[in-house]
Formats: C-alpha cells, structure tokens, sequence
C-alpha cells in the first residue's frame, strides 16, 4: 500500500511539472517571437526555451519509467513523447526561419509552428487527467484504511493531546517555553535571511511585496519599487576571483541598506541584484534617494589585493498603480533598469508609466 501510495505521488509530481515545463517553452517561445527584437531579449527568453524544453524532455523520461504498470498512461505518455519530438523539430525550423528571414521574421515563424502545439497539450492534459484519477484512488484506499483504525488512530489521539497539555504545563510552569519561542524565531530569521549579506532574501521579498500591494489597494497608501543592479559584475569575477566578487555583494548591501529609513525594506533579489521598497514615498523623492545611493556607492573605495576598484550600481523605478500585479510592477522596474543599463549604466531610470 505504501509502495503504490509514493508511485502514484511521483506520477502526479512528475505529470504536473511536465506541464508547468512544456507550458512554460511554449510561452518563452512567444516571447521570443513578441520581444525578440531586441538582442538581449531574445537571447535571454532563447536560453529559457532551451532550458525548459531540455526540462521537459527530461521529465517525460522520468515519467515513462515511472507510469510502467499503468497501460492508459504509459501508453498516452509515449504518444506525448513522439509528438513533443516532432514538436521539437519544428520549433528549431522555426527559429531558423526567425533568424534568416528580413522582412517580418515574427510572422514567419510563427506561422511556421502555429498549431503545432495543440495535439501534445491536449495529450499532456489527458496524461494531467489520468495522474488525477490515480491519485483519486489512491486517497480512497487512505480512507478505507484510516477507517479501520479509527478507533485506534482516536484512542492515539487523546492520549497525545493530553500528553501535550501535561508537557505544556510543565515547560510553562518550569520556564522552558521561552526558549523555546527564541528557537522558532531563531529558525524563522534564518529562513528570511540571505546567507552571504544579512539582509532579506527573496523568500521574505515575496512576502513583504504581497503585503505592500495589498495594503495599496486597501488603503492607498503609495511606495516605490527600486530594483539595483551592479554594473559590470562578471568582471570583478573574471578579474579578482569570486571571493571579490562576494566582497561586492555584500559591501553593497550593506552601503545602501546603511543608507535608508527603518520603514524602508531590502533584499537581495537573486545574484548581483537588490530590491528596494520605499513606502509612503512619491516618485520624485524616490528618485531622489535613488541617485543619493547610487552616489554613495559610487563613491565607496573597494579594494581587492591592495587595488582600489570603481563599482557602480544602476537603478530602475517604477511607481505601484492600480491594479499592478507583483509580476507586472517587476516587469515595469526590470524594463526601467534595461534603460539605464543601456544609457551608459551608473544612472536612474524611472519607469514609463
């Protein structure tokens, strides 16, 4: 019963994240198509549609090993597999044909691949569908054994409950709870906390970001979205090594997060970047902190075996508005961010609204 149990868990495991990867190579293959006119672009959303059709095919493996004893799926699974090769086939055509064509290669491409994708992704949502029923089962076998023990499983759990109360009591009336609670925060810090500059990660970013938007739409109160970015990066690595290039990070979190109000928030994003969320603040004074900081970095002496080296942050801003998504407000700030970065980089761009 075990045994069949974690299966069925892998199958429904392995059948959703076949269908978060081939939905997600499917988008990146619009957005080529949509935003491909930009080299950058383009090279950034090729990458990731290579990536996740390399995901893909190897979730497919996993799933054909692991859908063994169930024929509708095994066999479903194998039909994907076949079209999603050919599939394959056609999107390379497909770039291709983007890349040589001179007079409306998006049209071209597109009209290459369009359909194509329609027989795997109704397959794949039969294969999502049948992975479904398994684990239907699956949960109606739990529930007839979790009957038979009831009265166990009941007994078990009044005794436990007052075990609790009785140890509760007793760390309450011995003064133990407190550490205790020390610990939990202890492990939560931890958990919101970039390892290599002590500041937020982007675990308690996503948090804080959800709480700003809400607070937005519930109370108006206005902020800021502040994404930084360290110019010329790779090449404090190329040049010094990575542990220069750590020094960097954490020099630089530590310059702006020094220069900033206590209700202000920031967190290491992922890598070289940081964000930074400004609350009750308008979109002229925010620039305003905006280029103090990136001055005040610019102005910081690095020094890395006994040579001074210039680093520079550029800034991107964007204004939250109505009914702004997390997603669409990054977007907005990412897009004003490109912009400094190709104005000469070491400057702000407020994004257009």
């Amino acid at each position: 019963m075990i045994l069949l149990s974690n299966k069925v868990n892998d199958i429904q495991d392995s059948t959703f994240n076949t269908h978060v990867y081939f939905k997600t190579q499917i988008q990146e293959w619009k957005n080529i198509l949509l935003r491909g006119y930009d080299k950058k672009f383009y090279n950034k959303y090729y990458r990731s549609f290579l990536f996740y059709e390399k995901k893909t095919i190897q979730e497919v493996k996993r799933l054909q090993i692991i859908s063994e004893g169930y024929p509708e799926l095994r066999d479903t699974v194998e039909i994907f597999s076949t079209e999603y090769k050919k599939l394959s086939v056609l999107y390379r055509e497909g770039l291709s044909i983007y890349n040589t064509t001179k007079y409306e290669p998006q049209i071209a491409a597109d009209n290459h691949v369009r359909g194509i994708d329609r027989e795997p992704v109704k397959l794949l949502d039969r294969i999502v569908k049948i992975s479904k029923n398994l684990y239907k089962i699956k949960e109606r076998n739990v529930k007839e054994s979790l009957h038979k023990l009831k009265i166990t499983v009941t007994f078990i759990y009044i005794v436990t409950i007052f075990l609790l109360i009785a140890f509760f009591w007793f760390a309450i009336k011995k003064g133990v709870s407190q550490p205790f609670n020390d610990e939990m925060q202890r492990k939560n810090q931890l958990a919101m906390t970039d390892a290599l500059t002590g500041i937020a990660n982007r675990h308690a970013y996503n948090k804080r970001i959800s709480y700003e938007i809400e607070r937005y739409q519930h109370d108006k109160k206005i902020f800021i979205f502040l994404l930084f970015d360290i110019d010329e990066f790779k090449s404090v690595n190329d040049s010094f090594g990575h542990e220069a290039g750590d020094k960097v990070i954490r020099e630089t979190a530590t310059i702006i997060n020094n220069n900033i109000r206590k209700k202000d928030f920031m967190a290491r994003y992922g890598g070289e970047e940081f964000v930074l969320l400004l609350p009750d603040t308008d979109i002229n004074t925010a620039e305003k902190i905006a280029n103090k900081l990136r001055k005040i970095v610019e102005c910081h002496k690095f020094y890395f075996n006994d040579e001074q080296v210039n680093i520079t942050v550029s800034v991107g801003l964007a204004e939250i508005k109505i009914n702004d998504t997390k997603k669409e407000l990054f977007e907005r700030v990412d897009t004003a961010l490109y912009g400094a970065k190709n104005a000469g980089r070491n400057k702000c761009v407020v994004a257009v609204n």
